[in-house]
């Protein structure tokens, strides 16, 4: 890849890493109530129990952000970008669950920093999944 198209994909990456954590951000500042109606909302449409659905939720949404934030280090020259790309993820999640102890009705749980630090590694394990294959293709 050209630099001209490595500054741009970094930039994409990271404009959509930033967005992915204002979302996750908001969702952090709901209320308990708010919080609470939506997942029981998600859970009856699904037959789900209530749980499944909120710890998905955390899941889903770590994913995606370890996903977006591999995608913008596989542009810069560091080895083992999987690492920088979970721990910011992890990081964040830390400081997500500390937002929470200001929205009223919520509580921070180091449980859920644990189930969005799985996630984060899924998402960052599909992308170096998707790397690897993209990489195969232009070798093929």
């Amino acid at each position: 890849m050209q630099n001209k198209e490595i500054r741009k994909r970094r930039r994409i990456f990271l404009a959509l890493s930033l967005l992915w954590m204002a979302v996750i951000f908001y969702f952090s500042g709901q209320t308990g109530t708010e919080s609470g109606t939506a997942s029981g909302f998600f859970a009856e449409i699904f037959g789900l129990p209530d749980w499944i659905i909120r710890k998905g939720a955390h899941v889903a949404e770590y994913a995606v952000l370890g996903f977006l934030l591999k995608g913008f280090f596989d542009c810069l020259p560091l080895k083992k970008t999987y690492f920088y790309a979970w721990g910011i993820s992890v990081l964040y999640a830390a400081s997500d669950e500390l937002h929470q102890m200001f929205s009223a009705g919520r509580t921070p749980a180091v449980r859920d920093v644990c189930i969005d630090a799985a996630g984060a590694a899924l998402g960052v394990g599909f992308m170096c999944l998707v790397t690897a294959v993209r990489c195969k293709r232009k070798v093929l």
